[in-house]
């Protein structure tokens, strides 16, 4: 699967369909009057202790790049890091993030089982 902002909107809506709250922010940084690019935000919350920022940022090129923030996983939380993909599968989403050179990564699974 080739990550688009498409299947980004996908990804958002199975965590809407498993009792996620979503909501959505978008925000432009300018320099010298011309976008530099456009983050698409996506703030995912179930309950108290499952909060996700799910990010695509657009640049005028073309190019875009994806954003996992954990802002709150029951006491697991991280910064926003830039994912190298995800796929959804059913109940269960898998984030990769970018490898080191020798290969080695991180890769977690997120059970998405109705709350």
């Amino acid at each position: 699967m080739e990550m688009s902002f498409d299947y980004l909107r996908e990804t958002v809506d199975l965590f809407a369909s498993r009792g996620f709250d979503v909501g959505t922010e978008e925000s432009s940084a300018e320099r010298d009057g011309a976008v530099v690019h456009t983050t698409v935000r996506h703030l995912l919350r179930r309950g108290p202790d499952e909060e996700f920022a799910f990010s695509c940022v657009r640049y005028p090129d073309g190019r875009e790049t994806y954003w996992l923030e954990i802002r709150r996983f029951h006491g697991l939380r991280t910064f926003d890091i830039e994912l190298d993909s995800w796929k959804h599968r059913g109940d269960s989403v898998e984030f990769k993030y970018y490898p080191r050179a020798d290969g080695v990564g991180l890769s977690f699974i997120l059970e998405l089982s109705p709350d």
